[in-house]
Formats: structure tokens, C-alpha cells, sequence
């Protein structure tokens, strides 16, 4: 039996009405056997909180998404810091910055380098989320050294391989998640052909990119299609991927 982990389900989705949980049983059926939730909302984190302490295999990763950047204060600020020190906590997300949404870049710029200031000084990696801003983003993780001082996961990539071999530099992983299996998709198929495999870990973005758990092992059978590759074998790479970043 395949062992993989999701890095990053939103099961405590509004869309999900509150079921998130129920999904469980189907992920162990498909060898989802830990799956990390990321934060969006300030007011969703204690929701996370108490959804993970229903269930073993369930971690968290709270953080304020770009979209909403305009909830961050110092009350925010503190409450972040708290829940760093919850033993289900292994990450900080996702953050970031995106240049569709109306709150202007500046601003979550300031929000998001002081969530990348906690993450630093509490040594958890992050769960980046970048949309139209790929440069601004890899500026700040340069200058900050956030790779290499603390690791973490650039969710939802899309874009170049050169892009993708920079982050691999930097000491970042590659969410690969179901844009993989997009019939139109070229990019990131082509940098998962050339990645090593050490920078690869598996994703489902559910509910806003798959329905499913089991959306995780089609693209964990597409990495493996593309690599030439056991899905055993991407199973067992992804998964020490995963565990060694969030120290599982």
C-alpha cells in the first residue's frame, strides 16, 4: 500500500459546509494517510485548530492568504505566534502575495513579510502562494534567505522551469497538484520531467482544485508517467519529502 501526504487540503472549506472530515475515510482508502490544512482567514484558525484535534493524521500550516491581507493587526499578529506553539502546527500558510485581488501589493507585502518574520523566528517552513507576482515573491525569499534558513513549499506551481530550478536553489519544494493532469497544461509538466526528485511533493488544493482526495494519487500516477518512474517509487520519494520539511 502506497503512503502519500497532501500538503495542502483546505478541509475546513466554507464549500465543504463543515464536512471536511468526512473526506477522511476516503483519503486512507487511497493511501492519503496525513494531510496538511493551510490557513486563509484570521477567523478560520481556530476552526483548523479544532478540526486537527479530531483526527491523528491531520496538520495544520495557519497563515493569512494575500486575498484577505487586510485582516492583519498586531492582534492577528499574536494570535499566529500562539498557534505556532500547538504540536499539530508544522507550518506557516499560505502566504504570499497575488496581483488579481483588490488589497494593493504593498500592502500585502508588509503582511506578508511579517508572517515570514514569525516563521523565521519560530523555524517553521512556509506555504507560498504567488499569482501574477513571481518575481516580487522570489525577491523577498532571496533577501530574507527563507530557503535555506527555513524551507517550505511554493503551492499551485505553474510556472517555467527555470523558474522552478531557481526555487529548487533557493531550498524550496514544488507543489505539483492537479494542473498536472490539465490537457493543456506544458509548464509544469515539463519541470516535473527535469526536477530532482528530492524537490517534489504532491498537493490537491481541495476543494478549489480537485473534488477528491483521490485526486492526489492521479497526479502522483502522472508524476510518475512523466518521470518514468514506479508510482511507487514517487509515492515514496514525495512522502520523505514531505515528512522531512514538516519534521512528521
Amino acid at each position: 500500500m502506497i503512503s502519500l501526504i497532501d500538503t495542502h487540503i483546505h478541509l475546513d472549506a466554507p464549500e465543504l459546509g463543515g464536512q471536511g472530515l468526512k473526506l477522511l475515510p476516503e483519503a486512507q482508502r487511497c493511501g492519503i494517510d496525513r494531510l496538511v490544512v493551510p490557513g486563509v482567514r484570521v477567523s478560520g484558525w481556530a476552526g483548523m485548530l479544532a478540526l486537527a484535534e479530531k483526527t491523528e493524521n491531520v496538520y495544520l500550516a495557519p497563515g493569512l492568504h494575500p486575498a484577505y491581507a487586510d485582516q492583519w493587526n498586531a492582534a492577528a499578529a499574536s494570535q499566529l505566534r500562539e498557534l505556532t506553539q500547538q504540536p499539530k502546527v508544522v507550518a506557516i500558510g499560505e502566504i504570499g502575495l497575488d496581483g488579481t485581488v483588490a488589497i494593493p501589493l504593498p500592502q500585502q507585502e508588509i503582511v506578508f513579510r511579517a508572517q515570514l518574520d514569525i516563521a523565521l523566528d519560530v523555524g517553521l517552513p512556509v506555504l507560498l502562494h504567488a499569482r501574477d507576482a513571481t518575481g516580487a515573491v522570489l525577491t523577498i525569499l532571496r533577501e530574507l534567505g527563507i530557503g535555506q534558513r527555513i524551507g517550505g513549499i511554493w503551492h499551485g506551481f505553474s510556472a517555467s522551469i527555470q523558474v522552478a530550478q531557481d526555487l529548487v536553489e533557493l531550498g524550496f519544494k514544488i507543489g505539483v497538484g492537479p494542473i498536472l493532469l490539465r490537457e493543456n497544461a506544458r509548464k509544469l509538466p515539463d519541470a516535473v520531467k527535469v526536477l530532482p526528485a528530492s524537490a517534489l511533493v504532491l498537493e490537491t488544493d481541495l476543494p478549489d482544485m480537485a473534488e477528491t482526495p483521490e485526486t492526489l494519487v492521479r497526479v502522483a500516477e502522472k508524476i510518475a508517467e512523466l518521470r518514468s518512474a514506479s508510482l511507487d517509487e514517487v509515492a515514496r520519494t514525495t512522502t520523505e519529502n514531505a515528512q522531512q520539511l514538516f519534521e512528521l
